[in-house]
């Protein structure tokens, strides 16, 4: 909340994931909410975005599912590319899924023609960073 405020108020740039800085537009999500947004009303358009994507207390699995979904998605492949942010609190499964985060967002990203940016800076705790929605505004 902190850093949030120290944006809002102050465009304090320490409080901004360092990406959005360079990147163009931005738009970052929790994958799980992203994905429930596909195909409605709600869903953004994302066409040269950089997409950040992040989770918390997901399953591996599940996090595969969906980032099938979100990177099978006609507007999501039209995104500048995709980072990564933190997976945090993921559940153990009682077998292991045998890919990591970070491998399953290559694997989505490179099916889907997505390039892949790396990670970024974003999760639910509190080294979240702050992502102004589209072009950032000093």
């Amino acid at each position: 909340m902190k850093r949030a405020l120290a944006w809002l108020i102050d465009r304090a740039p320490e409080s901004v994931e360092l990406g959005v800085m360079f990147d163009g537009k931005s738009a970052a999500f929790n994958i799980s909410v992203l994905q429930s947004m596909l195909g409605t009303p709600l869903e953004p358009d994302l066409s040269g975005h950089v997409l950040l994507l992040e989770d918390v207390g997901e399953y591996l699995y599940r996090i595969d599912r969906a980032l099938f979904q979100i990177t099978s998605s006609p507007n999501v492949r039209s995104v500048k590319g995709i980072k990564l942010g933190r997976i945090s609190d993921v559940p153990e499964n009682d077998k292991p899924f045998g890919a990591s985060e970070e491998e399953i967002i290559r694997y989505w990203c490179k099916r889907a023609g997505i390039a892949y940016l790396g990670r970024a800076d974003i999760g639910h705790d509190v080294e979240n960073k702050v992502v102004p929605f589209g072009a950032l505004r000093r």
